[in-house]
């Protein structure tokens, strides 16, 4: 869900791609778990911020904006006639033209009585990212140097009074949520990797150690089960922070850099190609060997479909408006 980055650190790609089949994983039935993946990619977003715009704040919004909306757009409109010409392939996915509109600007609606979901169904979390944008734009703009207490600040003050309002209406109970406190940890998560990255220098026995740790940590905080925050926000933090301090000589395969490139396509595709192949191949009524072996060829479809979308329309589509509206 991340910006290509023009220096890009590669085991955070990793760690995206991780994030993507995570949340992927929630959705194959024979697995039913991994829905931590979407903390892990609130907490790569803050991360992220503060190091994009560290040496280069110009146009950060419009980037912002140029990076999710053409791939999420296309597929919003892409599930809208799927729901339009075959209703039976989906759900709780109607063709509904005011659900359509505010899915593409990012508006929360209750979906069918179902909760806060788009059109696009795990289009709920780029609702929070847009916000997010949005309160880290205006820290940025007038406190640079400052942008990461600003930030923080501003969300927490944007979390209490949404919480405050929760009961006048959807929107403000939508954002009365206390996710939105992932993306200062991952901004934190930043500060400490530039005060402290270039200075540490990691070994196996350190690694393995700190692997244990962050086991440790992940299955204390799980305890934390009313407060997302916590019981999955903070895992994903030390998760990031392992990532960013001791696998940085882990020279990880292309593959999973290509994958992690792709991650914002197979985290928003994922759902619909799932539910496709069990609904026409009925792969349900299989043994679980069979099932596993189906499993398998829809990851793979998945993973390939997602790379051929990333190289031949995302990523093109990006560099073009770049490149016509920021650099001409």
């Amino acid at each position: 869900m991340e910006d290509g980055l023009q220096n890009k650190i590669e085991r955070i790609q990793v760690l995206r791609f991780f994030a993507a089949f995570s949340v992927m994983m929630v959705h194959l039935p024979i697995f039913g778990f991994g829905i931590w993946g979407v903390d892990i990619f609130f907490v790569i977003s803050g991360f992220i911020m503060m190091y994009v715009t560290e040496n280069n704040e110009k146009h950060f919004f419009i980037k912002r904006i140029f990076r999710i909306v053409p791939l999420y757009w296309i597929l919003t409109i892409g599930v809208f006639f799927i729901a339009f010409l075959k209703p039976d392939y989906l759900n709780n996915t109607t063709a509904n033209i005011e659900h359509l509109i505010k899915s593409l600007f990012f508006i929360p609606f209750d979906k069918n009585g179902i909760g806060h979901f788009p059109v696009l169904f795990l289009g709920w979390t780029l609702n929070f990212e847009i916000i997010f944008y949005l309160i880290f734009g205006v820290s940025l703009f007038f406190f640079k140097k400052n942008r990461f207490l600003f930030c923080s600040l501003l969300i927490i003050l944007f979390y209490f009074i949404n919480l405050f309002l929760s009961k006048e209406n959807f929107i403000f109970k939508t954002y009365a949520d206390d996710m939105f406190f992932e993306f200062i940890f991952g901004m934190a998560a930043y500060i400490i990797w530039k005060k402290f990255g270039n200075n540490y220098s990691s070994n196996s026995f350190v690694n393995i150690s700190s692997l244990f740790l962050l086991i440790f940590l992940i299955l204390l905080f799980k305890n934390f089960k009313t407060l997302r925050f916590l019981n999955y926000g903070l895992p994903s933090f030390f998760l990031l922070i392992y990532f960013l301090f001791f696998l940085d000589k882990i020279k990880f395969p292309k593959v999973f850099i290509m994958l992690g490139d792709a991650s914002y396509c197979i985290y928003l595709i994922h759902p619909y190609l799932i539910q496709f192949f069990y609904k026409i191949l009925d792969i349900s009524k299989f043994s679980f060997f069979i099932e596993s072996i189906f499993t398998i060829f829809i990851i793979l479809c998945v993973f390939l479909i997602s790379i051929i979308i990333y190289k031949f329309i995302e990523a093109p589509i990006n560099q073009k408006l770049r490149n016509k509206i920021l650099f001409r």
